[in-house]
């Protein structure tokens, strides 16, 4: 059977045209899984063992019926759906079954009545509703509980840090261990330094942090670092501003500013462009997330913790943890880790005491297995907060 094709008449043609049935049957007997009718594949096997075991019926349709009874066709899919829900919670074969898995059973069971009757199922509000009985099963039962993950804490981030990235060891050891110490030093999810691989994100110095973005600032009696930040949580760009992070020197535990410079030297003698990325590989590639929630999980299992627990978010959730375990007011923390999306600019006038102090205090945190974990209740930022810090903690 030739396809129209070529123009919007011939199109048009076409979609008036028996052509479409008979490409409907075409396409249905190809997805078949045998030639014999489809009694053989799992899904029509277990359909039959429902209806003659479980409901006593005979699951052969009468092909007449289907053909001038619309409602038998609607019954069908009613039934189809018993099956689907006895199927994924009675487990007939002994193994789980997928939601993915239970839709493709129904498509056997589907095309095995349509090559006996030429009856198409599925078709109206009965065959939707399957899908969505499908996906409610995937999202409570089908997928595994989310696992909550663990911040790193300071002491365990070193430990692991010298184990995996020491000081010295190479230009690739040097950037992922810079990397790893400002995630946590400035609070950073994953996305906010690394380029986003799950969005095919591709790096652009307007959007991204660049060594350009690389500021020494005098304060507190030590060399710290002013990095610019180009991006919110949501991902969107800050329509030409930036929010800037304060690195602290100083810390006893860890030493994001020295690991950055120490980076910086190296990045230098490597020859890589000043508006590349500025956490990359020796060849210039900047770092995806994935890759550094690998190396997230590889630091934390050298320091003896389970690497499952953690991911590239451990860094931001290990600080804000660490900070409100050292007696960190909440509400300094949440302008510190920007959770909420109105308040960058307040934090960008913060006061160069107040964020250095918090800097110092989180990466000398030695020692800190807090009680409390920084949950999603301390994240918002009340009016009543944004306004109290719009008028003391920030230098106009």
């Amino acid at each position: 059977m030739s396809l129209p094709a070529g123009t919007m008449a011939a199109a048009l043609r076409f979609s008036t045209t028996d052509d479409v049935s008979d490409l409907k049957r075409k396409f249905l007997d190809a997805s078949m899984a045998d030639g014999r009718g489809g009694e053989h594949t799992t899904g029509v096997r277990g359909w039959i063992v429902y209806n003659v075991w479980g409901k006593g019926t005979s699951p052969l349709p009468d092909a007449q019926r289907m053909r001038s009874d619309f409602s038998f066709a609607a019954t069908i899919e009613d039934r189809l759906e018993d099956f689907a829900i006895w199927y994924v919670t009675y487990k007939p074969h002994g193994n789980e079954v997928s939601h993915v898995t239970m839709g493709k059973y129904v498509s056997q069971v589907r095309a095995w009545y349509h090559r006996i009757t030429r009856v198409v199922l599925g078709l109206g509000a009965e065959g939707s509703r399957i899908s969505d009985v499908l996906k409610g099963y995937a999202r409570l039962v089908d997928q595994p509980p989310p696992l909550e993950r663990e911040g790193c804490m300071p002491d365990d981030l070193r430990a692991g840090l010298d184990a995996v990235y020491p000081a010295g060891a190479s230009a690739a050891s040097a950037s992922m261990r810079a990397a790893l110490t400002y995630g946590f030093a400035s609070f950073s999810r994953g996305c906010e330094f690394a380029l986003d691989d799950s969005r095919r994100e591709a790096f652009d110095s307007t959007q991204h942090i660049t060594p350009a973005d690389v500021t020494p600032v005098r304060g507190a009696g030590a060399l710290n670092l002013r990095v610019k930040m180009r991006k919110r949580k949501d991902l969107r760009v800050l329509r030409g501003k930036h929010s800037e992070v304060m690195l602290a020197g100083g810390g006893s535990v860890l030493d994001p500013v020295g690991d950055m410079m120490e980076w910086l030297r190296a990045r230098r003698e490597l020859g890589l462009a000043e508006d590349g990325p500025l956490f990359c590989w020796p060849d210039g590639r900047g770092f995806a997330v994935r890759e550094i929630r690998a190396a997230v999980k590889a630091v934390m299992q050298a320091a003896g913790r389970d690497p499952a627990l953690f991911g590239a978010h451990s860094l931001r959730i290990g600080a804000a943890t660490a900070a409100l375990a050292s007696g960190v007011p909440p509400q300094l923390i949440r302008l510190m880790g920007r959770w909420s999306s109105d308040v960058y600019e307040i934090y960008c006038r913060m006061s160069l005491q107040s964020a250095l102090q918090v800097g110092v205090t989180i990466t000398s945190a030695a020692g800190v297995r807090p009680a409390t974990r920084f949950e999603q209740e301390h994240l918002e930022l009340l009016p009543s907060e944004i306004a109290a810090f719009g008028r003391a903690d920030v230098v106009r």
